[in-house]
């Protein structure tokens, strides 16, 4: 216990310090950066439209089209809800917008060092201290999520969420956990493939069929349409099934979401792993992926299947699930997809690589250990 409060105490300094210059680095820029154009906005509409508060707007609206009354449908509405309450709190401007996603990586910071203790518990405190706190730094130093969350993305929250899903499974909580999973199906859709590996591992702990189908659909399920239901009061049921649900389907497997002449922005699902084409948002950022750790992602993914250990081959699969899917729609038709997606996974590749690393160096040690003693 003496090292996990130790390790967490460390983190939880690493993180002020991540939020504090996140607020350095991202509260002078001015102005829209990236699809904050199109989700601060949408926040904004959100609360005067379908909640009726006319929250003060201390900023102008962006020169788009339609821009007055766009709601953003082709997104689920957590993350826009998260920003529309800091805009109740302190107006509608750049910073407010900003701030709830500069909280989501702090916590996402102390999430991961939780995650990775949790995950190597059973192998001894140094080991599950020394895993949290590896993947607390490396979550922190994460280029793509850096990026992502010090503006109104829609990305990190997603990270976000499905890393505290796949924490409070691995840590034995599952009703938290399934409604956690509600929280990520609510903040983007490129979450609900992690209903697969979801229900795989509820299937390994949990024998009844009903409760598996519980637990990985039917809460979730609930927790989205919950979240969901002022915006199927303000558009009707079937206007909103029509109009949100059908439409982001729709909206995700279309080509075209970006410019023609702009192919050095596109990017594959494949060509993430080697920082292809890096998205650029404004003001000098760019949605960059850890090469590094994406390789050994799919490297110790291997390892862990050849020598069957079972729980971080789970822990793996759940981003997978994620990155399966952005392969899928492209497979399915929609050839634009930018690197910045990477963040609505790469919380979880953050925590099971170090965890991975730190397996694999205790097994190698006890192993060589085991030998030495054969040889005496």
């Amino acid at each position: 216990m003496r090292w996990f409060l130790v390790g967490l105490i460390i983190t939880i300094v690493i993180a002020a310090v991540y939020v504090y210059y996140t607020y350095t680095q991202f509260s002078g820029l001015k102005g829209y950066v990236s699809d904050e154009t199109w989700y601060a906005p949408a926040a904004y509409n959100i609360l005067k439209y379908v909640f009726r508060y006319n929250a003060t707007m201390e900023y102008p609206y962006p020169n788009a089209s339609g821009i007055e009354t766009y709601l953003n449908l082709e997104h689920p509405p957590l993350a826009k809800y998260l920003i529309a309450l800091s805009i109740v709190a302190l107006g509608y401007y750049p910073m407010a917008w900003r701030v709830p996603g500069w909280a989501v990586g702090g916590l996402a910071v102390v999430l991961a060092y939780l995650a990775g203790y949790e995950l190597l518990k059973d192998r001894g405190e140094d080991a599950a201290a020394l895993a949290g706190f590896l993947s607390a730094v490396v979550l922190a130093v994460d280029p793509n999520f850096w990026a992502l969350h010090g503006i109104a993305m829609l990305d990190a929250y997603a990270g976000f969420f499905s890393l505290l899903a796949l924490y409070l499974l691995v840590s034995g909580r599952r009703l938290s956990s399934s409604i956690a999973l509600g929280l990520a199906f609510a903040t983007k859709e490129s979450t609900f493939l992690l209903a697969l590996p979801y229900l795989y591992y509820i299937g390994e702990v949990e024998e009844r069929p009903l409760k598996r189908l519980l637990y990985a659909i039917l809460i979730p399920a609930a927790v989205y349409v919950a979240l969901s239901m002022p915006l199927i009061i303000y558009l009707g049921p079937v206007g909103w099934l029509k109009d949100s649900f059908l439409h982001m389907l729709g909206w995700d497997v279309t080509s075209g979401h970006i410019a023609g002449n702009a192919e050095n922005q596109i990017s594959t699902p494949w060509g993430w792993f080697l920082n292809i084409h890096p998205f650029y948002l404004g003001e000098d950022l760019y949605a960059r992926v850890n090469v590094a750790v994406m390789i050994l992602w799919a490297l110790l993914t291997a390892v862990a299947a050849i020598v069957r250990d079972k729980k971080l081959l789970m822990v793996s699969a759940f981003p997978w699930s994620v990155w399966a899917g952005f392969a899928l729609v492209y497979a399915l038709g929609n050839r634009t997809l930018f690197s910045f997606y990477v963040s609505d996974f790469s919380p979880m590749v953050d925590v099971f690589v170090p965890a991975a690393l730190v397996a694999l160096l205790a097994s190698l040690e006890r192993g060589g250990k085991k030998n030495r003693r054969s040889l005496r």
